[in-house]
């Protein structure tokens, strides 16, 4: 128990040391984590809501998405690069390797929380204000967007130390995935059919429910958050065990 104590600990200061490194040299420092997203939704607000009609509630919409898109792609691309970037750690200290994925995703969640409050600062400005039901239903959205990453993370660390290309691959699916999603426009625009294949991106279910339950104060289904939960959880557990088995030898590949 004690042990397994020192190991969440050693994930916290492992995360904190990589969130402080990461901007140490920048002069802008930490102001670097919410001006990428900003920038992205400034350009696209500037261009899309005259297309979509605009509006207080399409540009918050818009932003959301970005931030939910950006906390996805951030957290995936480290969690399978961390083995390989741990590389130092791994080969110098007996550790669980799990904790070498945990941090390295927990420190975008940090990132992220950042994004979260900006969210909140332009949410504030432009008059919209959810409940506090709501909100804490899509800070557990985030939560199942952060368990779905760590399970893509689990699957992906080990293999991404024999395939290095991988995360080349990866970076251009997220481009596809952010242009697919229904980030830029509203979903109701896209036909029912087409719909339905875009939610096949397990990220397409949450963006639409978190803008609709902030900007709308509609909740999905139960049954289909339930299902959607269950296949996030499925999908932790499987991704654990591949892991498991996989990255024991991960000291041999780098």
């Amino acid at each position: 128990m004690k042990t397994q104590q020192n190991y969440w600990e050693m994930v916290w200061v492992l995360a904190k040391t990589d969130f402080k490194l990461r901007y140490n040299n920048s002069w802008l420092g930490f102001v670097w984590v919410i001006l990428k997203p900003l920038l992205i939704f400034l350009v696209l607000d500037f261009v899309f809501s005259h297309i979509f009609g605009g509006g207080i509630k399409f540009s918050l919409g818009l932003l959301t998405g970005i931030i939910l898109w950006s906390f996805f792609a951030e957290c995936t691309m480290v969690g399978m690069t961390s083995l390989l970037n741990k590389a130092h750690i791994i080969t110098k200290i007996s550790i669980p390797k799990w904790v070498i994925v945990v941090s390295s995703t927990l420190n975008t969640l940090l990132n992220f929380f950042l994004n979260l409050l900006v969210l909140a600062v332009f949410f504030i400005l432009g008059g919209v204000f959810p409940n506090m039901l709501n909100i804490m239903i899509a800070l557990y959205y985030c939560l199942i967007i952060y368990l779905i990453s760590l399970s893509f993370s689990f699957f992906t660390a080990p293999l991404f130390l024999n395939f290095r290309d991988m995360n080349q691959i990866w970076e251009v699916l997220l481009t596809a995935g952010f242009y697919a999603a229904p980030i830029i426009y509203p979903m109701s625009i896209i036909p029912a059919h087409i719909q339905t294949l875009l939610y096949l991106n397990p990220m397409t279910f949450i963006i639409v429910h978190v803008k609709n339950i902030l900007l709308e104060n509609q909740f999905v289904y139960p049954l289909h958050h339930a299902l959607y939960l269950s296949l996030s959880f499925i999908s932790f557990i499987i991704g654990y065990l591949f892991f498991q088995k996989f990255s024991q030898r991960s000291a041999e590949y780098i």
